[in-house]
């Protein structure tokens, strides 16, 4: 899991700057403190050196409202989001133990509609943080409600934004790897990855505000090596998670082998594998022929009562009568 956090780490690289280019073009046709009140939601959650890198690049791609960016932005933010979308279908393939039966264009076509579905995932978030506070305030003050929804509000919005995050979480997991699988399997590694993020993300700000400092050892260098260390941090919580649902599903009764998957199927994980664990058991055992050149393995028959052993018996009587008459 270390060698593929680290091989996401280099794909979520390559997505960054287009991703920023697409959101820049996006945010120009609307007021321009939409854009800053953006990046200050997230700085709480990021890095000094992570937050200026981001921040500097939204500054020198801010202009006029171009709608050229807008459209090559997309474009390549899509294409290269995907690409590291794919490349995390790879990493949770060897996770699950699975090789991959999808078609390439299919796969890259999953990878797009997972990458637009996470960044609606993402920006439902942001909106919430942004806009929450204010939404709670205007239907409080329009309800006579008080302030104690406002500030239910400012509590409750931040477990929300972590839901999001799961569920955005477990729609990778549930689509990106070529398993059939239920939902609630997935959960508990979203969850769980989730978490991680969270902490991991908190305690790296922490680490590197108080404790190390890159710049003094890479130089100019250090911001984009926090960024780095923060993509495989990402990277990695998301494998762990994912790496639990596979430890689970391996551990059940109805899990299979690594690597044990029907040609042309998909692998079947979780309940979707119970399922068909039990189908298979109520399946009435059916004699399959053997291969060419191999005898069919001897199965002794149970014996038969009544008259049915009378034919045989008189046809031994007979032989035996006439070979003592020829000899």
């Amino acid at each position: 899991m270390l060698g593929l956090a680290a091989q996401l780490a280099y794909y979520f690289v390559l997505a960054l700057v287009p991703a920023i280019v697409s959101i820049v073009a996006i945010a120009s046709f609307f007021p321009p403190q939409l854009l800053q009140e953006s990046l200050a939601s997230v700085s709480g959650l990021l890095p000094a050196d992570v937050f200026s890198i981001l921040q500097g690049q939204v500054k020198s791609l801010a202009g006029g409202r171009n709608a050229g960016l807008l459209t090559f932005g997309f474009l390549m933010a899509l294409w290269s989001s995907s690409a590291a979308m794919v490349a995390i279908t790879d990493a949770l393939n060897r996770v699950y133990d699975i090789e991959e039966a999808r078609p390439w264009w299919k796969v890259r076509l999953t990878a797009i509609v997972l990458t637009i579905a996470l960044a609606v995932f993402v920006l439902v978030a942001i909106f919430l943080v942004m806009v929450g506070p204010m939404l709670a305030e205007w239907l409080a003050s329009q309800m006579g409600l008080g302030t104690a929804f406002e500030i239910t509000w400012k509590v409750v919005q931040w477990p929300v934004v972590l839901a999001i995050i799961a569920i955005g979480i477990g729609l990778i997991n549930y689509f990106a790897p070529d398993a059939e699988q239920d939902w609630e399997w997935v959960t508990p590694g979203a969850v769980l990855a989730t978490i991680l993020w969270l902490v991991a993300s908190l305690a790296f700000k922490f680490y590197v505000a108080n404790f190390a400092d890159y710049n003094a050892t890479y130089g100019s260098l250090g911001g984009l090596i926090v960024l780095l260390l923060w993509f495989y941090l990402t990277g990695l919580a998301i494998l762990i998670g994912s790496e639990m649902n596979a430890e689970i599903e391996h551990a059940s009764a109805h899990g299979k082998d690594p690597g044990e998957k029907v040609p042309g199927q998909r692998k079947k994980l979780g309940a979707a594998a119970a399922r068909a664990f039990e189908q298979k058991q109520q399946r009435p055992a059916v004699d399959v022929p053997p291969p060419p050149g191999r005898a069919m393995p001897f199965r002794p028959e149970a014996p038969q009562g009544g008259w049915s052993y009378l034919p045989g018996a008189l046809l031994y009587l007979i032989v035996r009568f006439f070979r003592r008459e020829r000899t």
